[in-house]
């Protein structure tokens, strides 16, 4: 008897057992059949799973991608189609992180029941409209003309992406022949480089150096250093390109000097500057609409003081996404909170016409820094602007803003970057732009950036 009973009660056990993983497995073949089905080495689909696939709108309903005829067919104007290829994507799905890749599913009208091959009349076939504006997105296509490089602008109040753009790029209604890209002309075509890389940053890192300076040095306002043009720190040279004096972190933004950063991240040491930039989402994916954005990373050659100067001027092997930069002036002008950029403003469609309502629709923030922190760094960042070189290319729109050069290594021209916002509440807008390889923030990125921005603000 207790031999049976024993049997029985394994018997039992087997049973819920085999039990619960029928459930999650029919759970996880539910929740997922969609994404399973339609993957991008799905040969089956991949020439005409968009054949009679939902729209494509940007913010102002402009039609960007849609289907007719059991064909593909994209926005009329050949810049704006090039501007938006890494948003929209392509029918392969050779760009991971755009809309016809990340949300064929709901473009497809997948139906749980039918599959793959469901009868056309039972697909809920959805319409994306995005936050993005093509306009905008022409004008910063038509900035960059030959160059390589991203850039990003969105409203730090409510998180609306309103321009991505990232170059290379093509016309996707004529390919090129890539077979002949001899010159590297269209090496890294398929990677949206403002969600998909990072950039060594130069002196804009020199805000995330400020951020943690005010954070963690009660004299960091009033704290002095001098700059002879170069001083020798562990024994090695930290060069500047001025020869600035007696000054602090707020001429030290100023002048973009590297002996007062430099020496305000040794002052700071590794640990409060590997603090300070986790605090700000280092080493962290910033998710939009549920895409994971390539990660910045605050990683030194050495522990040694020399490596923490070059680390606080943005050099050493510090790398920053542009999508991230992005969250970080815009955390400041947001009184120290990032709200994350929210690409999709709405999925709709079906047999009720409904909302799609899922992750997309949630704001997401976190706090960035202090309030007092963000504060006294638009002050700095306004001043810094104002005193700058490039002052009249934004002038009118209370910009607060920094540029970078980045060395790149022996024989390259610099990354040149930017980063900032629009400090009036009837505009809020940030910004980043990185230019590969074509020398001065100031003279490559700047432009492009405030051509856009004042467009932005003129709407």
């Amino acid at each position: 008897m207790k031999n049976s009973r024993k049997r029985s009660i394994l018997l039992v056990l087997l049973v819920l057992f085999f039990l619960s993983g029928v459930g999650f497995l029919a759970f996880e073949l539910y929740m997922n059949a969609a994404n399973w089905a339609l993957k991008p080495f799905n040969s089956h689909l991949s020439l005409n799973s968009l054949a009679n696939a939902g729209k494509i709108f940007d913010r102002n309903s402009v039609i960007l991608a849609e289907s007719a005829n059991s064909k593909r067919i994209y926005n009329k104007d050949d810049q704006i189609r090039k501007a938006l290829f890494h948003t929209v994507g392509d029918e392969n799905f050779n760009v991971a992180t755009s809309i016809q890749s990340k949300f064929r599913d709901q473009l497809f009208g997948y139906n749980f029941f039918m599959g793959v091959d469901s009868p056309e009349f039972l697909r809920e076939h959805h319409d994306i409209t995005l936050n993005v504006d093509s306009r905008l997105c022409k004008t910063a296509f038509a900035k960059f003309s030959s160059h390589k490089g991203a850039i990003a602008c969105y409203n730090y109040k409510t998180g609306e992406l309103l321009c991505m753009v990232s170059m290379p790029t093509y016309d996707i209604e004529n390919p090129p022949n890539f077979k002949k890209n001899t010159d590297g002309q269209y090496d890294g075509i398929f990677m949206n480089k403002a969600m998909s890389s990072s950039y060594t940053p130069g002196s804009v890192f020199k805000i995330v150096t400020a951020m943690s300076a005010l954070e963690d040095l009660p004299d960091a306002t009033t704290k002095k250093f001098t700059c002879n043009g170069t001083e020798i720190i562990n024994g090695q040279p930290i060069t500047c390109m001025g020869n600035h004096g007696s000054i602090g972190l707020r001429d030290g933004l100023r002048y973009s000097c590297n002996i007062v950063l430099g020496n305000f991240a040794v002052a700071l040491g590794k640990e409060r500057m590997e603090k300070n930039t986790k605090k700000l989402g280092f080493g962290e994916n910033v998710i939009m609409d549920s895409m994971e954005v390539k990660s910045s990373s605050y990683e030194l050659s050495s522990k040694s003081k020399d490596a923490i100067a070059w680390s606080g001027i943005g050099q050493d092997n510090v790398l920053l996404n542009p999508i991230h930069m992005l969250t970080i002036v815009g955390s400041i002008a947001n009184d120290g909170v990032a709200v994350m950029p929210k690409l999709i403003k709405e999925v709709t469609g079906g047999f009720l016409h409904r909302k799609f309502n899922d992750n997309t629709q949630k704001k997401s923030e976190r706090r960035y820094m202090s309030s007092e922190t963000a504060q006294i760094l638009t002050e700095m960042l306004s001043y810094t602007i104002k005193n700058s070189r490039i002052s009249s290319l934004f002038s009118g729109l209370d910009v607060c803003a920094k540029t970078g050069t980045a060395e790149v290594g022996a024989g390259k021209k610099p990354h040149a970057w930017v980063a900032g916002f629009s400090k009036n509440k009837k505009t809020p807008f940030a910004f980043v732009a990185v230019v590969e390889n074509s020398g001065f923030g100031g003279e490559h990125a700047a432009p492009i950036a405030a051509a856009v921005l004042r467009e932005m603000c003129a709407a």
